[in-house]
């Protein structure tokens, strides 16, 4: 594997390598995929978050093995999260929430006013994960997701402007 966009300390001091998502990931992360969602993105719709101009996908690695994915896209002053994954040995222990916090450090990069993403009605654990991180419900997309047309909570997180904060 090539060098990481950056390297983050998670939980227990575990040294986490982050990278850009490239197609020597795609396999893992649909596997990854696959294993976490009834109606999981195919490889093809991975592919354009290579070279996506208007946001970034990241993968979390510890060694060898993939933690988790996250990918946003930028529109305006808004970052949308397209895709927030962690793997399932992995969940309520933390990384999550490094995850988000990495992915908060991100979009500020890119002067991002707010966060806006969709979560499964049902998913408990990714919505309390979220409402923890201070997302709150805006809305519902009835029958968002096709194959079990199962509803999605619509979440926004406004961001602090870090030049209020100086004053």
């Amino acid at each position: 594997m090539s060098e990481p966009f950056e390297i983050i300390i998670g939980p227990q001091n575990t040294q986490i390598k982050v990278f850009l998502l490239r197609r020597e990931h795609i396999d893992r992360v649909h596997a990854l995929e696959l294993a976490s969602y009834p109606d999981a993105w195919s490889k093809e719709l991975f592919l354009p978050e290579i070279n996506n101009k208007t946001g970034n996908f990241f993968v979390f690695f510890i060694n060898e093995e993939l933690m988790g994915y996250a990918g946003y896209w930028i529109g305006g002053e808004e970052a949308h999260i397209t895709k927030f994954t962690v793997a399932p040995e992995y969940r309520r222990k933390g990384f999550g929430t490094l995850f988000m916090n990495f992915i908060f450090e991100q979009v500020r990069k890119e002067h991002a006013q707010k966060i806006v993403l969709e979560v499964r009605e049902m998913n408990y654990p990714a919505r309390r994960l979220y409402e923890k991180m201070g997302f709150q419900s805006i809305g519902i997309r009835f029958g968002y997701y096709a194959k079990t047309r199962e509803n999605a909570v619509v979440m926004m997180l406004p961001l602090d402007n870090p030049s209020e904060q100086e004053m």
